[in-house]
């Protein structure tokens, strides 16, 4: 029997185990200085895979299912069962010796990832690496960052959010040395880590509720949040997306691709930035101006997707057709049903893509056919293994190029994630722009950037050890330097740079102040909603069309234009797992994972940066009027001030007033106040200003906008 679907959360994706990447000896780049004075990293060891874990569970009615541990944040637990179905549920239904067991299972997976002394070892050389060339050029690494300004950094960075008052209390009052390890395991095996993740990656991956026409891509949504909940490592992430098969209501998987379904040239473009570094966005129409990139290397790498087809026109001729007489069904939901089940990935058995017809140059001719050929970085980089790719089955061509993109051996596959992520952690990447990293001897420190990519590598592209490794570093863990002046030279990493919170952190603390860390557990899914529009295979019939609009009808979708609407939170309320998000001044008190994406132009996220999401990385932390006049006038000032604000409620629960003042600063800034700072709010107090007014001022202070 299986457990009750009204309390579990089913996604029709299997949770990927990490498979075995093999180690490898990475060429020496001749084109990278060396610094001698820098001595050889320690190798890490290659993380080992985890075994699965397979258990009978029950729930607190008696029901059980076979199914196999994939993660445990929190709370909510998640398990795949044998057929490959995924879900993710509160694990509170369970019995408590299954509780106990897949706390059990945590401990097994994590003895499986990088012990506490590899990740000290890899932090060290992270260290050593700065420190060298910060010494050759007259520089020092900043002093220690203090214990609130390493905790409040760490909880923005690992979670999102600034902790609560009573977490933040927690690690100030601890003496043991390992405090910091400690808080930074804690925080990455968290909820909140998934929900900034999903955030940073939305931003990249450009997430959006809705692709070209309105069609939903909710499935996309909840297929990312799933593989990030259960620690897929990031090369299986791209695989997945870069392979995927089906419709889009079916397989949120094919999410990415089908993005630029319209457009699948733009997609190509937008790959190779996302996932290598490499910006060939120009050469689709001409040879780069700026770079060595022609507009053969361009096409030739486009052919590996010239046998896929992305959109289904003829699915919306047969739809309309077995439905031309079924006065049943309104036009606007046939074209939704039509529309929806078109957007699919099928791989064909012939390579179309031709070369333009206005193609100028000598190296090919205007609308000849275009042979896959992989793009090369330096000389060497074709006679790697990965480069033997078979490009005579055209409906395998996206395979093959998956191989070869995620492979540990790629020249730019694992560098290119690890300096996002040093970026990510420091407000800076080793190699900037981001988007465009050929030329790895422009970076300010070849040497550090090719210590980050083997520890990618030897992680196995698991983003979470990863980033563990650069938090446990002194570097990540020193003061933070102003914003540098990228014209006089290279920021070699005296430590973080200081920046603004994302629009998404700002918005994350200003709801756990608010609504406290429960927040960490409204989990938003959609994607099941928008699999009942779905087809079966075969001949197009009104009845079956007439029975997806049934489905449609009896799960809310038929109401408004996306049902559970992107671009505004109205209907989202049943979409919730775990706990319900409260509704207060016109705002879903959720985190900013758990609302649309994007969320409305007016919307507290939108002004305050968060990205469009129609280019990849669009978001923006610059400072603007309408953001002061939100905060003063706004819905999110009144909601700040609200004596049901669980800051406020957690203040005056204090008995003494210099009790209830060190805990909103806690709240908000993450810090004691000092000593100037009590006399004047006490001063302010006495003359009747209230601690309500207080919460105001401390979440409008620039502090509280900056991580340091």
């Amino acid at each position: 029997m299986s457990l009750p679907l009204a309390s579990w959360f089913p996604t029709t994706l299997a949770c990927l185990l990490m498979g075995v990447i093999p180690t490898f000896a990475a060429k020496a780049d001749k084109s990278v200085p060396a610094i001698t004075s820098v001595k050889p990293v320690t190798p890490l060891p290659v993380v080992s895979p985890a075994n699965a874990i397979w258990h009978v569970w029950h729930d607190n009615q008696g029901h059980t299912v076979e199914a196999m541990f994939c993660g445990l944040s929190g709370e909510f637990i998640t398990l795949q069962t044998r057929n490959g179905q995924t879900y993710h549920f509160n694990g509170n239904i369970l019995s408590p010796e299954d509780i106990e067991f897949a706390k059990d299972c945590v401990q097994k997976m994590r003895a499986s990832s990088f012990t506490q002394s590899n990740v000290t070892s890899a932090a060290a050389d992270i260290d050593r690496i700065v420190e060298s060339v910060l010494t050759a050029q007259g520089q020092k690494l900043n002093a220690p960052a203090t214990d609130e300004q390493f905790m409040r950094r760490i909880y923005i960075d690992a979670i999102g959010r600034i902790p609560t008052a009573a977490e933040a209390q927690a690690f100030l009052s601890d003496r043991n040395s390992d405090r910091r390890a400690k808080l930074i395991d804690k925080l990455v095996y968290s909820p909140g880590y998934t929900m900034q993740m999903f955030d940073w990656m939305a931003d990249l991956l450009r997430v959006k509720d809705a692709f070209a026409k309105g069609i939903p891509a909710f499935t996309f949504e909840d297929w990312l949040k799933m593989r990030l909940a259960t620690n897929a490592p990031w090369d299986a992430m791209v695989k997945e997306m870069l392979t995927a098969d089906g419709r889009l209501c079916d397989n949120g998987a094919s999410g990415f691709l089908l993005f630029d379904a319209e457009m699948p040239l733009d997609g190509v473009a937008n790959l190779m930035t996302t996932f290598l570094g490499t910006n060939m966005a120009c050469a689709q129409c001409h040879d780069h101006p700026l770079a060595e990139w022609k507009q053969r290397d361009f096409y030739q790498m486009a052919a590996f997707f010239g046998a896929t087809d992305e959109k289904d026109e003829k699915m919306i001729g047969m739809v309309r057709k077995a439905v031309a007489k079924d006065e049943g069904i309104p036009k606007n939901m046939v074209k939704k049903i039509a529309d929806v089940n078109a957007f699919r990935l099928e791989d064909e058995n012939r390579q179309k893509l031709t070369f333009p017809k206005d193609y100028k140059y000598k190296d090919a001719k205007p609308l000849s056919l275009v042979s896959p050929v992989l793009v090369t970085w330096n000389k060497t980089d074709a006679a790697l293994p990965i480069y033997k790719v078979d490009t005579t089955k055209p409906a395998h061509l996206r395979s093959e190029f998956a191989n070869w993109m995620t492979s540990p051996q790629n020249p730019r596959f694992a560098t290119n994630i690890a300096n996002r992520l040093w970026k990510k952690a420091f407000g800076l990447a080793v190699e900037e722009p981001v988007n465009d990293i050929d030329d790895l001897s422009k970076s300010s420190s070849p040497e550090l950037l090719a210590h980050l990519t083997q520890i990618m590598v030897s992680a196995r592209f698991d983003m979470r050890e990863f980033q563990r490794v650069i938090y446990n570093s002194k570097t990540y863990q020193a003061a933070a330097s102003p914003s540098p002046d990228l014209s006089k030279g290279p920021y070699l990493f005296n430590g973080p740079v200081v920046r603004r919170l994302s629009a998404e952190q700002v918005w994350d603390s200003l709801m756990v102040a608010n609504v406290g860390a429960v927040v960490d557990n409204i989990l938003l899914r959609r994607g099941e909603d928008i699999k009942q529009m779905s087809l079966p295979k075969g001949a197009i019939t009104a009845a079956s069309v007439k029975q997806a609009y049934e489905n449609m009808k009896a799960v809310g979708m038929t109401k408004g234009a996306l049902g559970k609407a992107g671009g505004s939170t109205a209907g989202l309320a049943t979409g919730y797992e775990g706990e319900k998000p409260k509704n207060r001044f016109g705002m879903l008190l959720a985190r900013a994972s758990e609302l649309p994406q994007p969320a409305a132009e007016n919307h507290f996220l939108r002004v305050f940066g968060q990205g469009d999401r129609l280019l990849a990385d669009s978001s923006t932390n610059d400072g603007s009027v309408p953001q002061v006049l939100m905060m003063m006038n706004g819905g999110i000032g009144k909601l700040v001030s609200d004596a049901q604000s669980s800051a406020i409620v957690a203040a005056l629960a204090e008995k003494t007033r210099e009790a209830q003042v060190n805990t909103l600063y806690l709240s908000y800034l993450s810090r004691h106040p000092r000593a100037d700072e009590m006399a004047k709010v006490n001063k302010a107090l006495s003359n009747g200003l209230g601690l309500t007014e207080l919460a105001w001022v401390l979440a409008n202070t620039r502090e509280f906008l900056f991580v340091q």
